[in-house]
C-alpha cells in the first residue's frame, strides 16, 4: 500500500472512541530498511582485496616499528624525568596505535580469505572492537594533545593547574573507558555474520548500526576538525602577537600544526564524509543493496584509509618533538658508533641507528615541547 502523503490507520477502542495512527513516509522507509536488513545483499566482495592489502601491509611494516622506536624515545624520556602531562598523551597514542596495528595481520588473512573469517564470532568481536576502539581512541587523544598545546601557548601561567600528570592519567582512563562503552553500545549486534562468516561488514546494515555510524561522523571527524582548526587558529594568532618566538621559529610551529590538521583531514576524512553519505542515504531509500554495490569499493578503500594514521603519529609527535628526538639521539649513540668493521649484529644496530637518527633530523631544530 502507498503511503502519499501519510497513512490514517482507525483504531477502535470503544464503541464511540476511535483513534488514529498517522505514519509518515520516514517513518514507513526507516521500518522498511529494518525489515530489510536481515537479507543480504550481493556484493562485489573481492574489489577490495588488492588495495586494502596493500595499505594495511604498508601501515603494519612502516608503522610498528615507527611506533616501537617513538615508544622506546619516549621511555628515555621518561627515564630523564622530561615530558610532563604531553608524555602521558602521546604514550595513549602510541598504545592505541600500536593495538590497531596488531590487528591488521589478520584483516589482511580476513581479505586473502574471500572476506570469510575464520576464527569464530568471539575472536571477530574482540578484534573489530579493539580495532574501532583504538582508531577513535587516537582522534580523541589527537585533539587533547592539541589543546593541550593550546594552553601551553595561549595560557602558559593559568593552565599550569590542570596540565599536570595526574590530571593526565585520570583523562586517559576516562577516554579509553568513554571510547570502548560508545563503541561496544554501537558494534554489539553487528560486528559478525554467522551465515556469510563477515566480520565487521554488515550489507545492508541495521538502523542501529547506521544511527551509530552517523554519530561518529560527527563526534569522530567533524567535531575534532573543530578543535584542531580552532587551536591551531588560536596558537597561530597567539605567536603572532609573541615578541619571544622568531620569525622562524613562528613560521615552523604554524606549519606543523597547518600540516597536522590537513593530514588528518587527508586521513579521515574520506572515511567519514562517504559513509556518512552512505549511512544517511541508507535511512532514506528504499532499495539499499543498490546503494551498497555503487559505493562499497569507495567506501572500503576510506575504510582502509584510516590505517595510516598509525604512520603519521609518530612522525608528527614524536620525532617533531625535541626533547624525545635528544633522548632518542643518546640512547642510540652506541649503535652510531660502529664502523663497517664491525660484526654483523653491531653493522644491523648501525643501520637501525642511522635510519632513525634520519628520521629525527626531519624536525630537526622545531621547538614544538
Amino acid at each position: 500500500m502507498d503511503i502519499n502523503p501519510e497513512t490514517v490507520t482507525p483504531l477502535s477502542l470503544s464503541g464511540n472512541i476511535d483513534l488514529t495512527l498517522r505514519v509518515s513516509p520516514l517513518t514507513q522507509r526507516l521500518s522498511e530498511t529494518m525489515s530489510n536488513s536481515s537479507d543480504s545483499c550481493d556484493l562485489p566482495l573481492n574489489t577490495d582485496t588488492l588495495g586494502l592489502t596493500y595499505i594495511y601491509s604498508l601501515a603494519f611494516s612502516l608503522g610498528l616499528p615507527c611506533n616501537l622506536l617513538s615508544l622506546w624515545g619516549l621511555y628515555q624520556l621518561g627515564r630523564s624525568g622530561g615530558g610532563g602531562c604531553q608524555l602521558v598523551y602521546i604514550l595513549n597514542l602510541l598504545l592505541s596505535d600500536l593495538l590497531q596495528l596488531l590487528t591488521l595481520p589478520l584483516w589482511i588473512l580476513y581479505l586473502q580469505g574471500a572476506h570469510r573469517w575464520p576464527y569464530g564470532r568471539p575472536a571477530c568481536e574482540f578484534v573489530g572492537y579493539v580495532f574501532y576502539v583504538n582508531v577513535y581512541a587516537s582522534v580523541v587523544f589527537l585533539c587533547i594533545i592539541a589543546l593541550d598545546r593550546c594552553l601551553a601557548i595561549v595560557h602558559p601561567l593559568s593552565s599550569r593547574g590542570i596540565r599536570t600528570v595526574r590530571v593526565a592519567a585520570v583523562l586517559g582512563v576516562a577516554v579509553w573507558t568513554l571510547t570502548f562503552l560508545f563503541c561496544l553500545g554501537g558494534l554489539l549486534p553487528s560486528v559478525f555474520d554467522a551465515e556469510r562468516l563477515l566480520c565487521l561488514e554488515q550489507y545492508p546494515v541495521s538502523l542501529r548500526y547506521a544511527h551509530f555510524k552517523i554519530a561518529t561522523v560527527v563526534m569522530g571527524f567533524l567535531l575534532p576538525c573543530g578543535i584542531l582548526g580552532y587551536t591551531s587558529a588560536r596558537i597561530g594568532v597567539t605567536l603572532q602577537h609573541s615578541p619571544s618566538v622568531s620569525d622562524q621559529g613562528r613560521h615552523k610551529i604554524t606549519g606543523i600544526l597547518v600540516v597536522i590538521t590537513f593530514i588528518f583531514i587527508v586521513v579521515f576524512g574520506p572515511y567519514h564524509l562517504v559513509g556518512g553519505y552512505r549511512f544517511i542515504s541508507l535511512l532514506l531509500i528504499d532499495n539499499p543493496c543498490e546503494l551498497e554495490r555503487s559505493i562499497f569499493l569507495c567506501y572500503r578503500l576510506c575504510y582502509g584509509l584510516t590505517s595510516l594514521n598509525t604512520l603519521l603519529d609518530p612522525l608528527f609527535y614524536i620525532f617533531l618533538c625535541h626533547d624525545a628526538r635528544l633522548e632518542l639521539r643518546r640512547s642510540l649513540t652506541p649503535c652510531l658508533g660502529q664502523g663497517r668493521t664491525a660484526p654483523k649484529q653491531q653493522r644491523l644496530c648501525h643501520l637501525v641507528g642511522r635510519a632513525c637518527m634520519l628520521l629525527a633530523e626531519i624536525g630537526n631544530g622545531v621547538p614544538f615541547t
